[in-house]
């Protein structure tokens, strides 16, 4: 069967110009510097957040008191969007990488829209089932691929959130840090630093003033045997 490509796509470029315009009439623009808490892990929910640039990053603690990401939000995503419709606790904590913009909604008032405007309610919808398949799709590699096939998992994945067009290939234009990766994954960063080691002798990856250029990326979609999920479920 022939492999469906499937477009990227972002909750918020999703809507007609007048649903935006709609959107963003209920919500408050604010800027964050880097390093701003959203909100943590145990928090009740009293906002959600669309990005307008920057970036977010989602993140839980391991037992061990260790942080584990799970998500790197960019713009049109949204922020805090597991806590609508319900009254549990969020389960992640939201901190923001950089300077970003966003805009900030009331929960409520949120939920209220979603009632009155089906058709923003149905782009949720759809948006959120896609961040649900992505994130049970992350988890599936770091379990059954071990940490190999979870940092094989992770280029491929920034590549197709943050990749543009290099000479070599795809390069992640996130300046990302060994320590972020193991983040990512679960590991220490002397484990990503000899995998990565190991991904330069192979010529599947180089370095370009610090970004990561993916080379060969079928070298680590062969080692997943990766299927026909689209691209737009297997993001970061």
């Amino acid at each position: 069967m022939e492999k469906r490509t499937v477009e990227m796509k972002r909750f918020f470029s999703e809507l007609s110009h007048e649903n935006q315009r709609i959107l963003l009439d209920v919500g408050t623009d604010i800027t964050a510097d880097e390093g701003t808490v959203l909100f943590v892990e145990g928090d009740y929910p009293e906002f959600v957040y669309l990005v307008r640039s920057g970036q977010v990053s989602l993140s839980k603690m391991t037992i061990d008191g260790k942080e584990f990401s799970v998500h790197l939000k960019q713009k049109d995503e949204l922020v805090g969007e597991v806590g609508l419709f319900n009254e549990m606790a969020i389960s992640v904590t939201a901190k923001v990488v950089g300077k970003a913009k966003l805009v900030r909604f009331e929960r409520e008032q949120l939920e209220n829209l979603f009632c009155q405007n089906g058709e923003i309610a149905m782009a949720f919808m759809k948006w959120f089932t896609r961040h649900t398949q992505s994130t049970q799709a992350k988890f599936r590699d770091l379990l059954l691929c071990g940490k190999t096939g979870a940092i094989y998992s992770t280029l491929i994945r920034f590549s197709n959130s943050y990749g543009i067009e290099h000479e070599e290939g795809v390069k992640i234009n996130v300046n990302l840090t060994n320590q972020d990766l193991a983040n990512f994954i679960g590991t220490s960063r002397e484990s990503v630093n000899r995998m990565l080691n190991d991904l330069k002798k192979e010529e599947v990856i180089e370095l370009d003033d610090g970004y990561i250029v993916i080379k060969n990326i079928q070298f680590l979609k062969d080692y997943l045997h990766c299927g026909d999920c689209p691209v737009e479920i297997c993001t970061i």
